[in-house]
């Protein structure tokens, strides 16, 4: 989480809610944002959408029905709890599920039912931004409301031609700035500010990068894509200094790359398609000249030619480096991976699929191709794991594969994530977390503060730190929610594992468009994002039994080892107590969050080393 310092006086429960939603959105945009708090790929109108073209997907290659049940599952959750949609709208789309659920084997009546529930969605995008402006101003203490809307407002708006990058500087400009300036806001006046950038009037735009010199040899091809180049600097006036500074570091082999874009919706929207025209002009050449020495700028200038305003546009980051944990891996956790790939740990056979499933990684991580990362992160666990038996059971082996990792590490991995961000922003909390008796670490100590009402005087003085950060505050709350019992401990495992599954369903999908057919959904950069995270774990998961086992295992051994350690977890948290809804104590906290005896469970005298 980001530390942005906000000025402005908060004289009411509305104006800390709309200080909230302003980090939210940030936060949700950010490039690296840990993955757990950023915006989702979909929401429930965009999900419609995929169901339709999944369904014409899968008719025309004759596969089956069941693979379109965890789309239509997740859609049917989405729909739910959806808190843009009135109650009247949520029954109606429950209808429509139905009916979609009783002609699986015919494309065109999901369509169909997929294009009614739209109808009964209505204008989805006004809905949400009313929605927003209401829960500000009339019920600013519901939070998880105003961030289940913000991540639906990313989406949507993404849907209509605002891009994230769109989204992200005009939250930055408009209401991070805003909030910024101090003195008195009207949540109000901002909110109306801030939802005017997405009205959405079509213009013409011209965007110019920055390109090799390797353009000029091409001059026909560039006049066949309406590309033109220049060495002369474009005769724009009102330029600022940060755009005439990357006017200025043009170098003497480069020429400006300006393209025109016409009818597009946002500047962002114009970068997009101009990067993607460049793109598909480079990938021309080098399809016939098999070299690499073209490249263009990540940076661009995009003029709207109506208003004649600039705007200067990073390019969105490659989505293989948006991800970054909180912690930065130490010279000994690195030895520690070099003994299993290269040591006693494991049998050869095994050693060999870690080290191809490593250099299938390290292929995605040198590549600039969304679609090629999505393919070697995916070869990578398929190479890691043995085959399926049976054909029609690739997905649910994988799935089977993957997910005990991640449920079994999911709550390290959100508490590090708080513990980390708490004590970046506000440093001095530690000294109050450290006042907590016995022996044990700072971040187990966290833990019981979060989660323990026997802590409850140490919990208020680190709330009154955390007051003027209400969106880290909440996330504190959350995981005091999300954990405060056995059976909600039980609850949020099962529901996140759930929640992988049906991504996993979607990243398959996509995986088999593009090798079947070239073509992938827009979401296709979250995607990539996510099976990184989910390698990366399963990888590490693995190391972490190996390294503990006292003779050579196979990987496995060890998939068997985790998917039986899940297992018991999810059934013994409720069933070997007698109270499963009373809040945890010190004594029994780390047990029931993390688990105990057991290879991924982290030490209670483990400290993260924060970055």
């Amino acid at each position: 989480m980001r530390k942005i310092k906000i000025n402005t006086d908060t004289p009411s429960q509305s104006h800390t809610a709309l200080v909230f939603f302003a980090l939210t959105l940030d936060e949700q945009l950010y490039d690296l944002t840990d993955d757990s708090f950023k915006a989702p790929a979909l929401n429930s109108f965009t999900r419609t959408l995929e169901l339709q073209n999944v369904a014409q997907a899968n008719h025309s290659a004759g596969i089956s029905k069941d693979a379109l049940k965890p789309f239509i599952e997740e859609l049917s959750a989405s729909i739910g709890q959806d808190a843009a949609l009135t109650n009247r709208q949520k029954k109606l789309g429950k209808f429509h599920i139905d009916s979609i659920n009783e002609s699986l084997t015919e494309a065109d009546r999901i369509a169909r039912g997929a294009s009614g529930l739209r109808i009964a969605m209505g204008d989805y995008f006004s809905s949400i931004i009313n929605s927003i402006i209401d829960t500000i101003l009339n019920r600013p203490n519901e939070k998880k409301k105003l961030l289940n809307l913000a991540s639906s407002f990313i989406v949507q708006a993404e849907t209509l031609g605002f891009p994230r990058r769109h989204t992200f500087h005009v939250t930055q400009n408009t209401l991070i700035n805003g909030l910024k300036k101090g003195g008195q806001i009207e949540p109000a006046e901002l909110l109306n500010e801030f939802f005017a950038h997405f009205i959405g009037i079509e213009t013409d735009y011209e965007c110019l990068f920055i390109g090799s010199n390797s353009f000029q040899k091409y001059p026909k091809l560039l006049e066949k894509f309406n590309i033109q180049i220049s060495n002369k600097k474009p005769k724009w006036n009102e330029i600022t200094s940060d755009q005439h500074s990357f006017l200025d570091s043009i170098e003497p082999n480069q020429f400006y790359v300006t393209i025109e874009v016409k009818k597009r919706r946002s500047p962002a929207q114009a970068q997009k398609t101009s990067a993607t025209i460049i793109e598909e002009f480079v990938g021309l050449v080098r399809f016939y000249e098999h070299k690499d020495d073209f490249s263009s700028s990540k940076l661009a200038l995009v003029k709207d030619k109506k208003t004649n305003k600039i705007y200067r546009l990073h390019e969105a980051p490659d989505p293989m480096h948006c991800w970054v944990s909180h912690t930065s891996a130490t010279e000994n956790e690195m030895l520690e991976m070099g003994a299993v790939t290269h040591g006693d740990h494991l049998t050869t056979e095994s050693a060999s699929r870690i080290r191809r499933t490593l250099r299938l990684h390290r292929s995605a991580l040198l590549s600039n191709s969304a679609e090629n990362q999505l393919i070697d992160l995916w070869a990578g666990l398929e190479g890691l794991v043995s085959r399926p038996g049976k054909e029609n059971q690739r997905l649910e082996y994988f799935s089977d594969c993957l997910l005990p990792a991640l449920t079994l590490t999911y709550p390290q991995k959100i508490f590090v994530s708080a513990y980390c961000d708490v004590s970046k922003i506000s440093p001095e909390t530690k000294d109050l977390i450290s006042s907590i008796p016995g022996e044990a670490s700072i971040f187990s100590k966290f833990v019981q503060l979060v989660l323990c009402p026997e802590h409850k005087a140490v919990q208020d003085s680190v709330s009154a730190l955390l007051v003027m950060h209400p969106l880290l505050l909440n996330r504190v709350w959350r995981l005091s929610e999300l954990f405060k019992s056995r059976a909600e401990t039980q609850q949020t495992l099962r529901h996140h594992r759930q929640k992988v599954r049906w991504h996993l369903s979607r990243i398959y999908h996509t995986r088999n468009s593009i090798m079947h057919t070239a073509s992938a959904l827009p979401y296709l950069p979250t995607l990539v994002e996510n099976l990184h995270v989910y390698l990366d774990t399963l990888i590490k998961s693995i190391q972490k039994v190996a390294s503990i086992s006292t003779e050579r295992q196979n990987i496995d051994g060890i998939l068997q080892y985790l998917t039986t350690w899940e297992k018991y977890r999810l059934h013994a948290l409720t069933s070997d107590a007698t109270r499963n809804d009373t809040p945890l104590t010190t004594a029994e906290v780390w047990d029931v969050v993390f688990g105990s005896d057991m290879a991924l469970a982290p030490s209670i005298k483990y400290e993260p080393l924060i970055t």
